[in-house]
Parts: C-alpha cells; structure tokens; sequence
C-alpha cells in the first residue's frame, strides 16, 4: 500500500472537517500577494521588452545611417553608373553575410532577386532614353534609377537586419 492511501485512510476524518475561521480568509490574502507578485514581474518584463525594443531600434538606426553613405557622391563621378554597381555590389555582400543562417532554398531565392536588381542596372537602360533630353534631365533621371535600385537592396537589408 501506497504511503499517501495510508495517509488518508488514518486522518479520514480530518478530512470532513470544516476549516479553522479565518482559513478562507487567509487564502485570499495569500491569492492576493501572488497576484502583486505577478503584476510587479509583468511590468519588469514591460520595462525590459521596451528598453530592449528602444536599444535595438538606435542599433537599427545606426545600420541605416552608415548605409546612407552609401548612396552618396555617386551623382558627381565621372561613371555614375558604375559608382551604383560598386555600392550595390557591396551591399549585395552584406545580403549574402546576413543570410548565411537562412535555409539554403530560401537563401539562393534572396541571392536571386538582389541579382536580378544588380542585371537590371548594368543593362543598356540609358540607351532607352531620349535623345531630347538634355544633359542635365538625362543625369537626373538615370540618377534616380540607379539611386531606386540601389535602395530596394538596402530595404532589403533591412528586413534582413530586423528579422535577424
């Protein structure tokens, strides 16, 4: 026989009894200062998540603006378009380091798309221009493009960085 069933068996009838006085009362107190326990763990959690949420977003912040660098100075050099490439190519780098723990279907699938972005820079778009704009709009325009393109490689950057 079990110890607990012996247990039982001898104080049978400790059990039928009612409880002392005060015994429901007791219990309430006792709910009630688990449940201050509880609130004051939640709110440490509250102010902990904000305080992580608020360091990761000026990580975030900071990621962002040393890639801001990036898309400048490129619309004064002799070869914009070749500028764009480089930059575009070195955050094409910093996709491929942030993707090395993603499975490797998904993985060539990023690889694929930031390819597609960096074939469509390096076609002839400038040929697709016409020849009636002046130097000027014809600078503006391909400095847009390639500034477009170069942007949706670091959005995706981003997504990487905020997802890791």
């Amino acid at each position: 026989m079990n110890h607990l069933e012996q247990y039982i068996r001898d104080n049978k009838k400790l059990f039928d009894e009612e409880p002392a006085p005060g015994h429901f009362e007791r219990l309430q107190q006792k709910m009630n200062r688990k449940s201050r326990r509880t609130v004051a763990m939640r709110w440490s959690i509250s102010v902990a998540a904000s305080v992580a949420i608020i360091f990761s977003i000026g990580i975030i912040r900071q990621n962002i603006g040393s890639r801001e660098v990036l898309t400048t100075g490129c619309e004064n050099t002799d070869n914009m378009k070749l500028c764009y490439i480089d930059k575009m190519n070195a955050v094409a780098g910093l996709i491929e380091e942030l993707t090395q723990d993603f499975d490797q279907w998904d993985r060539q699938q990023v690889m694929i798309d930031v390819q597609n972005i960096i074939d469509t820079v390096e076609s002839d778009f400038e040929s697709e221009l016409p020849e009636e704009l002046s130097d000027h709009e014809t600078k503006s325009i391909l400095s847009d493009y390639y500034r477009q393109n170069l942007e949706s490689l670091e959005m995706i950057v981003t997504e990487l960085t905020i997802n890791n």
